[in-house]
């Protein structure tokens, strides 16, 4: 699938922060800044097949009634592990499940477990539906998880890219009202190369699919809410993400930190946006061991 961002004039009238729409349209276009994107993109599901060859999977429990509703867990032969939702990215718009268990390759030999998560797509599902999906997953596991050797009170958040958004919003969901969970049932955050604030977006290229207005962006937001998880909170962006997907990043752990919380900034070098979250299959990468000392596993000196 590729991305189509229409030619505009050198000297085209500003429309985000310096960039005039052709230099936006292009600091949200990954795949133009990244040209291999698709052999990474074809790892995960390369390497997620293997997790699921090489460790105890349970795959498509429903979480909810939409045949999109479903998730993946991989987990140790044991009970009470901490347990960590990954939840994908891919601009809202594509990968599944079967492409976002990589992270078990690195997490259940270190005792955790992971959960591999389904949510609908544009322009299909609106963003509301998707933000709604991945919370009802999170509660269905607050709920069950204990039930395949997860322990509900160790859960652990990580998202990519636009699942990095959506990992956002579960920090401003009220979880007691609208999930019958309780304040804190998530533990601790993982960022990556993600969107905290969704208007650039809006005035992309990218809304043409996902057709936002200001109100959706104000509702959308993390750095236009108030966090109602207080948890820690780690960032990291590669430094072949786009200028402005390094800046979006740094802007979330300094919001994070305004709020008086936990933050752990991470750049990561030698990586394109791509290829940062497999990092999370290497034991030895800092990204993981960041990831492992979050979640008190096991191994995890200090680098």
């Amino acid at each position: 699938m590729s991305e189509h961002v229409t030619a505009m004039p050198h000297n085209a009238a500003t429309v985000y922060r310096s960039w005039n729409q052709q230099e936006l349209d292009q600091q949200y276009n990954n795949r133009a800044a990244a040209p291999d994107f698709a052999v990474q993109t074809a790892r995960y599901r390369a390497m997620t097949d293997s997790a699921k060859q090489a460790f105890d999977c349970v795959e498509n429990l429903s979480y909810g009634p939409a045949p999109e509703e479903c998730l993946d867990l991989y987990g140790p032969r044991r009970t009470g592990a901490p347990v960590l939702v990954f939840v994908h990215g891919g601009a809202w718009q594509m990968l599944d499940k079967d492409d976002s268990g990589f992270p078990a390759h690195a997490l259940v030999p270190a005792g955790a477990m992971v959960a591999s998560l389904n949510f609908g797509h544009v322009p299909v599902a609106s963003l509301d539906k998707m933000v709604d999906q991945v919370r009802r997953a999170v509660a269905w596991l607050w709920k069950n998880v204990a039930d395949h050797g997860g322990d509900p009170h160790r859960i652990f958040l990580a998202g990519h890219s636009s699942g990095a958004h959506l990992v956002s919003q579960c920090l401003t969901a009220d979880w007691p009202s609208d999930y019958a969970c309780p304040a804190d049932a998530i533990k601790g955050a993982m960022f990556v190369s993600g969107l905290g604030d969704l208007e650039p977006v809006r005035l992309s290229y990218r809304n043409a699919l996902l057709h936002l207005q200001a109100q959706d962006v104000a509702r959308l937001s993390l750095v236009k809410q108030q966090p109602t998880v207080r948890c820690p909170l780690i960032v990291a962006y590669a430094d072949g993400d786009t200028a402005e997907f390094r800046r979006q990043t740094r802007e979330v752990g300094n919001y994070w930190q305004d709020q008086g919380l936990p933050t752990h900034e991470l750049a990561i070098s030698d990586r394109c946006h791509y290829q940062i979250v497999l990092d999370l299959i290497d034991a030895d990468s800092v990204l993981f061991r960041a990831l492992a000392r979050l979640m008190a596993l096991a191994d995890t000196a200090p680098d």
